[in-house]
């Protein structure tokens, strides 16, 4: 994932095609001769290419430097880190646990997180302490000498490069284990790499010419990592990215919600999202392959929760306004329907299956519980159903199955669910938990992580007095989202990332059956 967000048309448009065109007829056209003219064609279209391809990868930012370049472009950074910043921040001792001695150590960043996001200079800590610090900037308010225009620039112009080392190491471009939030006031995806569960990257929608309120939601990944999947709730669409963050397919799509994907099949799942009144009564399928789709149609209103059974394929989606869950069976599209009853509605929120397949459990929103359901059975009648705090939304299973985990969203906790004995094995609470939102554990299972949405809320919702305060006030950020990491083995908190505006969505490679 060594490439900056960028969109790139493999095939020319229409109005490039005739421009070319044009050219070849002009040159054929004048008094040189024919094959001179088209010689002379194809040596100024070969330069063109030859230029492109030189330029750096993903940052469309010119040619490749070379290694004298690079180690002389990395020395001007660290002049700067010598300069003005190691005499705190150097060593075992250094301040806020942040080294910048080194190349090394300053991609390590700080004991709270990452210090700088490469390709994203703006976003990087970095740069917002050292010009947009409140009593600041950084470290005027210590009586310390701040950085010069020329000194930020450096610095900027270095992380926008993908903050290369002298030699021209990118960081993290070969993080194998992701996660992805879904930032939904912001039009913005934080990617995060789950080894040292600090932000990486940043995929900013609005270049590709998104709006600002596109609203991506939810996210669902590959097995291999090689691809992942955005729903966008107000702009209607859903988008497939490679690996390296560049868009590469996109279909329209009816106020897109939840994501899954069949990891032994070929299909991508679509359900609708919680803001649409009455949205068509359908799920997407969709061949992930070349994104081609169609919507089936499942009978229930606003089908919300959805998951796929590993092994089966089945899929599985409930209604937000009705006690009815719907199974689909994609190899001869048959569908069957499930009425719980119930005096009032449940509305699922989220559904998580096994990674065996055995189990699947569903979140309501209205009734506070996780209901179990055994996926052997014949019916989808639950085997149990669990008492939660306020407002459940998306579960996630650790890869073993032995652990369930849920954000409580109105509550501002989590529950961690026992699955041997189907019980409440602990409540979390602690700073980060802030309206609850997605889920989802690292594939190792050693980290479980609950996105918050940190939003302004009328009291009686959310526990209206905690809300979260970001560690630094840059002005402006003041509801920053968080992911919270927590520790399986501890089942505590063990560390808040700090993201863009309104947590949403999480979601890592998708676990083969």
């Amino acid at each position: 994932m060594d490439g900056k967000f960028q969109v790139i048309n493999i095939e020319a448009s229409e109005p490039e095609r005739l421009c070319t065109y044009d050219l070849a007829l002009f040159l054929m056209e004048t008094d040189v001769k024919a094959t001179t003219g088209f010689l002379l064609f194809i040596t100024v279209i070969g330069a063109a290419l030859v230029a492109t391809a030189s330029a750096a990868p993903g940052d469309g930012a010119g040619p490749i430097e070379t290694a004298s370049e690079q180690a002389a472009h990395y020395a001007d950074v660290q002049e700067v880190f010598d300069t003005k910043c190691v005499s705190c921040h150097t060593g075992p001792e250094a301040a806020r646990g942040l080294s910048l001695d080194s190349w090394e150590s300053t991609i390590a960043g700080s004991d709270h997180g990452e210090a700088v996001i490469a390709y994203d200079a703006a976003r990087s800590l970095l740069i917002e302490l050292t010009t947009k610090f409140v009593g600041g900037p950084h470290p005027i308010e210590l009586d310390a000498e701040g950085l010069t225009d020329d000194e930020v620039e450096v610095l900027s112009t270095w992380i926008n490069a993908g903050a290369p080392s002298a030699s021209g190491e990118i960081p993290f471009a070969d993080a194998e284990h992701l996660l992805y939030a879904a930032n939904q006031s912001e039009a913005v995806v934080s990617v995060i790499d789950m080894e040292t569960n600090q932000v990486v990257r940043t995929v900013d929608l609005q270049p590709l010419g998104l709006p600002a309120n596109a609203w991506p939601h939810h996210i669902a990944v590959e097995p291999d990592g090689s691809y992942w999947y955005l729903s966008l709730i107000a702009s209607n669409q859903i988008l497939k990215f490679d690996r390296q963050n560049e868009l590469v397919a996109q279909i329209d799509f009816v106020r897109p919600g939840l994501l899954a994907v069949d990891p032994a099949g070929e299909n991508l799942y679509a359900a609708r999202s919680m803001a649409a009144v009455s949205p068509p009564q359908e799920i997407g399928v969709i061949r992930r392959s070349d994104m081609s789709f169609e919507e089936v149609g499942i009978f229930i209103p606003r089908p919300h929760a959805l998951a796929v059974q590993p092994g089966t394929g089945t899929v599985f989606t409930a209604s937000l306004s009705v006690n009815q869950i719907a199974s689909f069976y994609p190899e001869d599209e048959a569908l069957e329907l499930a009425d719980l009853g119930g005096d009032r509605p449940h509305t699922f929120i989220g559904f998580a299956t096994s990674p065996d397949g055995r189990w699947m459990v569903g979140t309501t929103e209205l009734t506070a519980s996780v209901f179990v359901f055994d996926l052997e059975q014949a019916d989808m009648i639950p085997v149990d159903t669990i008492a939660v705090n306020a407002a459940p939304w998306h579960p996630t299973f650790t890869p073993d199955g032995r652990w369930v985990y849920v954000g409580n969203n109105w509550d501002n906790t989590a529950t961690v669910i026992d699955m041997e004995t189907r019980e409440v094995a602990k409540v979390i609470e602690g700073n980060g938990l802030a309206q609850p939102h997605g889920a989802a554990t690292s594939p190792d299972g050693r980290f479980a992580y609950i996105a918050s949405r940190n939003l302004e809320m009328p009291p009686g919702h959310s526990k209206y007095e905690h809300m979260y305060t970001p560690r630094y006030d840059t002005g402006g950020n003041a509801r920053a989202g968080t992911v919270v990491v927590i520790d399986t083995a501890t089942q505590e908190i063990v560390k808040v990332i700090e993201i863009e505006g309104y947590g949403a969505g999480l979601g890592t490679a998708a676990r083969m059956p």
